[in-house]
């Protein structure tokens, strides 16, 4: 699996340090069209406020991509 960075450009460049990809992400827009299947995904905590409707869901139902969201 390969860690993908969902966030704020801070965030993601941070993670960039560490060998990580990702996407700089201020809308739910872009967000949604970040998220691959086929990687880990690691969402900044204000990315996954964008989409805190979608990510409760993949965690009731079980369903969805493997993440971890950041605590800010």
């Amino acid at each position: 699996m390969i860690p993908f960075v969902i966030g704020t450009p801070h965030d993601v460049a941070g993670f960039a340090l560490a060998g990580a990809d990702g996407a700089r992400c201020a809308t739910r827009a872009e967000v949604e069209a970040a998220i691959a299947p086929d990687r880990l995904l690691i969402f900044s905590a204000g990315a996954a406020a964008l989409i805190a409707d979608r990510i409760a869901a993949w965690r009731r139902g079980g369903q969805g991509p493997l993440f971890v969201v950041l605590e800010e």
